[in-house]
């Protein structure tokens, strides 16, 4: 075999090997936004479809996010229905025809950021709910056990934590802005 019959056959394996890599690769990256999202109280269709988009670069019809994500078109439907409403993804009519097409305008940052604080404001949420029940009994007394009364009492230690928190993410997101 001669020298350049030889590349060719050695290029062709790097190629496929490569291949392989980048879609392993892939496909890893769309696991960890499956795990992102059902993290965040979403299904892992969500994480993928959100993914399949990110990585993408453009504008996805149903149909692409169909071929592309094996799952049927009335579950693409609800998934994007649903992140679209609450912002993670954003839709617009692709030409002049009735296609709608669905895209991210989140870069890495905003996408982990907005995990992060969607994290830290249930926590406000619920603190603020055990809050009210010292509010109703500020002396801590007649209470159904000492439990309580020690978890009461430490709202806010919890509640400066909670802050923290935002001002470190309130910082992470002045730089990355930057």
């Amino acid at each position: 075999m001669d020298v350049e019959q030889e590349l060719k056959n050695t290029t062709g394996w790097n190629k496929i090997y490569e291949t392989k890599f980048q879609v392993k690769m892939e496909e890893d990256f769309i696991d960890i936004f499956e795990d992102l999202l059902e993290k965040q109280g979403f299904s892992r269709m969500h994480g993928r479809i959100m993914a399949i988009i990110y990585l993408k670069e453009v504008s996805m019809t149903q149909a692409e996010l169909e071929r592309r994500s094996n799952f049927s078109r009335s579950s693409i439907n609800k998934a994007v229905n649903t992140l679209q409403k609450l912002g993670y993804i954003r839709k617009r009519q692709k030409g002049e025809g009735k296609t709608i097409e669905y895209y991210l305008e989140w870069g890495p940052e905003e996408i982990f950021l907005a995990g992060i604080r969607d994290y830290l404001d249930f926590f406000r949420q619920i603190h603020e709910r055990f809050s009210k029940l010292f509010k109703k009994n500020p002396k801590l007394e007649g209470l159904p056990s000492k439990r309580l009364k020690e978890f009461i009492e430490h709202l806010p230690e919890v509640n400066n934590i909670l802050n923290k928190a935002v001002e470190k993410i309130d910082e992470i997101e002045l730089v990355l802005k930057k």
